[in-house]
C-alpha cells in the first residue's frame, strides 16, 4: 500500500469509524423505543462523524497555519499539494 493510499484510508476512517452504521441503527431502534436522548450523546462513533461535518464546513481548518505551514512550503518540494492560492508550488510562478 502505498502512502498516499494509506493516507487517504486513515482520513477515511477518521470520517467514518468502524461500525457506524451498526451505531445508527441501534439508535433508530431505541428511539423507536421512546428514548429522547440524541445520537451523538448516546454513540461516540456518530458524535465523530457529526464532528467530521462540522470541520469540513469550516474554511479555516481546511489548511494547516502557523509553522507547520511554514515548514510544509520550505520543504524541498513543497508538501505535494500544489498550493497555488498561496502563490506556491505552481510552475506558473
Amino acid at each position: 500500500m502505498s502512502y498516499e493510499e494509506f493516507v487517504k484510508w486513515s482520513i477515511y476512517f477518521r470520517d467514518h469509524p468502524v461500525d457506524y452504521r451498526d451505531d445508527h441503527r441501534t439508535y433508530l431502534l431505541l428511539r423507536s423505543q421512546g428514548v429522547k436522548a440524541s445520537a451523538e450523546e448516546i454513540f461516540p462513533t456518530l458524535r465523530q462523524i457529526k464532528t467530521s461535518e462540522i470541520n469540513k464546513q469550516v474554511p479555516d481548518r481546511a489548511v494547516p497555519k502557523g509553522n507547520v505551514l511554514q515548514k510544509m512550503l520550505k520543504a524541498k518540494g513543497g508538501d505535494g499539494a500544489n498550493l497555488k492560492f498561496l502563490g506556491k508550488g505552481n510552475d506558473n510562478t
